[in-house]
């Protein structure tokens, strides 16, 4: 007895009535919800560069939503997205069944990322009117994570390495030209004349690397004089001699540029290794790990970035922030001083001493000494007293009174004076206040929700997206590019919420 399948109709059949491409696809297919997003976004700032005469061009609406649901999936590469567009149903949705060359999707995307970045906004607002985060209830994780960029670490030189680097290509492009002149020398001899005027592949490509070094060369030059200006500005600002200390003169002499990538900075990477790499930032709703906000910058640290983030995200949202957390690497004084203002916001800010507090390990250590407002003295874990003896516009010097018979002065005492020494910087009471509020039990609760809510959305971005390296290169294109990874997975999160909370995004525009 032969088996029985079900048969489908002949791959052949020509049908008379096809149907429409929309039926092949759910009405609950995330592809569905891209289009109808991207058809209620104001355009004309993109739609004004178009031309009115010539050959029909292909529709932003088309482009941006192979564009966004190319990110939102996994697929961004251009030569993919086209090849997409002829082979996968849900790509033939998007594109009306047209077929863009991947010439035309790249030249979009490169040539619009302004524009393209200035969407984020509209699609976050129409996040919040679905529903996705509260105005006046949001609660906000801020977190940064690096991310590669498109260049190679073996051409991150410094000015000595840059120099060597010219040096071989110029004797390379002296070899490649005494070469071609034997080979037409031979050439003449055996085949009379020629043209003479092709250049070898090899040629054009050590010519265009000179060309590179040489750029780059100048462009470091012009960063280093930048730095070192930057740096004598902050010392005039501290009331320090213009004059450099040698540690930092030979940080500002050893600085790097990628001749590929000038603009990429050499990172220190989760795993160890060194390389070229962007800071991407991100700020992100814990209701449903919708990102307010993103930014990217070339400096390692975060600390610099607290204070935009929160200006950025606020902007971006029309409104103010119910609280703010983000780890250790945005610590600083001077970050919980500038936020003091914010006197309505929950700030919890991750304080790296903090185990130390009450600690018999650390129990020396300045967090331990006890500060009295009312009579502006320390008193140290033995209960003696430290008494101010300085005092300027950025800190006070306190010294204790009995330290040289104290039976533990040799722990903590650590100068030749055997006199104890603390200095109290003006941002130290927000320090101490943001420390008191970490360690409640309500607040460390509140902040175990971080871990929840900044850290799967790069977990997604990087390991279910595969967005690990950037394809452009420049900063203003690597942030457009970033931008338009945030907005995929935006994108994805209003599709989830709005299928899983049976709301119909159709009808919601900003």
């Amino acid at each position: 007895m032969g088996y029985k399948f079900k048969e489908g109709i002949s791959r052949r059949q020509k049908l008379f009535f096809p149907e429409s491409i929309e039926e092949y696809l759910s009405d609950t297919h995330l592809a569905k919800l891209v289009l109808s997003m991207v058809s209620k976004l104001n355009l004309d700032k993109i739609i004004e560069k178009f031309s009115k005469t010539g050959q029909r061009a292909y529709s932003p609406v088309i482009l941006l939503s192979i564009l966004f649901y190319g990110y939102a999936i996994g697929i961004r590469s251009s030569r993919k997205l086209s090849k997409a567009c002829e082979e996968r149903i849900d790509f033939m949705y998007l594109s009306a069944n047209l077929k863009p060359s991947y010439k035309t999707i790249s030249e979009f995307r490169k040539n619009n990322l302004s524009e393209i970045s200035e969407l984020f906004q509209e699609i976050v607002l129409i996040g919040i009117k679905l529903g996705l985060a509260k105005l006046g209830e949001i609660k906000v994780s801020v977190d940064g994570t690096k991310i590669r960029a498109n260049a190679s670490v073996k051409y991150s030189k410094d000015e000595e390495g840059l120099k060597k680097l010219l040096s071989d290509v110029k004797e390379k492009v002296t070899q490649i030209l005494s070469e071609a002149e034997e080979i037409d020398s031979a050439e003449d001899k055996s085949y009379g004349s020629k043209r003479g005027d092709e250049l070898p592949k090899e040629l054009e490509k050590a010519k265009k690397r000179k060309e590179q070094i040489e750029k780059a060369i100048s462009d470091l030059k012009e960063e280093k004089e930048k730095l070192r200006n930057e740096v004598i500005r902050e010392r005039k600002r501290e009331g320090k001699t213009e004059n450099l200390p040698k540690k930092e003169e030979k940080k500002i002499n050893n600085k790097k540029i990628n001749i590929t990538d000038k603009d990429a900075n050499l990172m220190k990477e989760r795993a160890g290794s060194i390389k070229p790499n962007y800071n991407c930032q991100a700020s992100v709703d814990e209701a449903n790990q919708f990102i307010l906000a993103c930014d990217v910058t070339q400096e390692c640290n975060d600390k610099h970035q607290l204070i935009p983030m929160l200006n950025l995200t606020e902007r971006i949202i029309l409104g103010r922030i119910q609280a703010l957390k983000a780890d250790s690497g945005y610590y600083s004084g001077e970050n919980l001083l500038k936020l003091s203002e914010k006197q309505e916001m929950l700030l919890l800010i991750d304080d790296p001493y903090k185990k130390r507090l009450n600690n018999e390990n650390f129990k020396y250590e300045k967090l331990n000494f006890k500060y009295n407002e009312e009579t502006d003295s320390y008193t140290c874990p033995e209960g003696k007293i430290l008494r101010m003896v300085s005092l300027n516009k950025d800190k006070k010097i306190y010294k204790g009174e009995h330290c040289k018979e104290c039976r533990v002065s040799s722990k903590c005492c650590n100068n030749k004076s055997k006199v104890r020494k603390i200095i109290r910087y003006k941002h130290e009471e927000y320090v101490e206040a943001n420390r008191s509020r970490l360690l409640t039990e309500s607040n460390k609760e509140e902040y175990k929700k971080r871990m929840h809510t900044v850290e799967p959305v790069f977990g997604n971005i990087k390991h279910n997206t595969g967005f690990r390296q950037f394809s452009l290169r420049g900063f203003l294109k690597v942030f457009g590019e970033f931008n338009i990874m945030c907005i995929g997975h935006n994108l994805k999160k209003i599709f989830s919420y709005c299928i899983k909370n049976n709301v119909n995004y159709s009808e919601c525009s900003v």
